[in-house]
């Protein structure tokens, strides 16, 4: 099965005009996504019109599920489409990377932005797998130890061998304690090595390589693991674009995963 995870940059910001804007770059970002034929579809900053453009685009094909990161269906951000005909929902769940994390809009740690985890628990042609997807902060270096470590509390109940997918723009590079904590409880990045830093934010301005990002490092932000009885055949970093406009302000990343029997 191919998995995407795609950071879509949210549309309202009033920062962007001309090419960065969503009304003008919503084609190139849906067909870039489109182009791949991906069996699963993670995305991050995805607010309302953005969600009824996928929808009207490739609702006939996919499925959705999502979360929501205040009260009041205000803003989906972590959305989880499948493929219809190959995947069918077993079970889905959603919960705050906080110290309430069932109680919606909650920030914890000192995180600037209210942050979330959604799940959607899939029946597919070789077996189950759970797709977790999510955004960690981008300010403070304590929430996202602590999101990396709860979401491995959650992963554990599972079991070690259970098929597990967890996407996200984790807001920092694999040198991270963050990224660090994950690893340590066995999710393995689906990137291949000699892209493992490889950056993957950048800002409307299609830098390649490395660029210094402070606290959250100077590389790849955006992941694919697996855990369980799942492999990564391949990773890739996908560099898109139409002159000056680009799908969105980072770049997406896929791999194509094997269940292991």
């Amino acid at each position: 099965m191919r998995v995407m995870s795609c950071n879509i940059r949210f549309a309202s910001s009033g920062n962007d005009r001309g090419p960065r804007q969503w009304v003008n770059r919503k084609d190139l970002c849906i067909n870039t996504i489109l182009k791949r034929n991906p069996d699963i579809i993670c995305l991050q900053e995805c607010h309302n019109d953005q969600l009824a453009d996928f929808i009207a685009e490739i609702g006939d094909r996919y499925d959705n599920y999502y979360g929501i990161s205040y009260p009041g269906n205000y803003f989906p951000e972590n959305v989880i489409f499948y493929r219809k005909g190959k995947f069918r929902s077993l079970g889905t769940g959603a919960w705050h990377l906080s110290e309430k994390p069932h109680v919606c809009g909650t920030k914890g740690w000192n995180s600037e932005c209210v942050r979330f985890v959604n799940w959607v628990l899939l029946d597919g042609p070789f077996g189950r797998v759970r797709v977790i997807n999510t955004h960690f902060d981008h300010a403070s270096q304590l929430a996202r130890e602590k999101a990396a470590e709860m979401i491995n509390e959650d992963m554990e109940v599972w079991g070690a061998d259970y098929p597990q997918i967890l996407t996200g723009d984790l807001n920092c590079d694999p040198a991270n304690k963050a990224i660090q904590i994950l690893e340590s409880a066995g999710w393995v990045d689906s990137m291949p090595e000699k892209d493992r830093f490889t950056l993957t934010c950048h800002e409307f301005q299609g830098y390649r390589g490395s660029f210094d990002f402070g606290i959250c490092g100077q590389g790849r932000m955006d992941y694919v693991f697996t855990h369980g009885n799942l492999k990564a055949r391949d990773g890739e970093i996908i560099y898109d674009a139409e002159g000056d406009m680009f799908p969105s302000d980072h770049y997406f990343v896929f791999a194509d995963i094997d269940y292991v029997f």
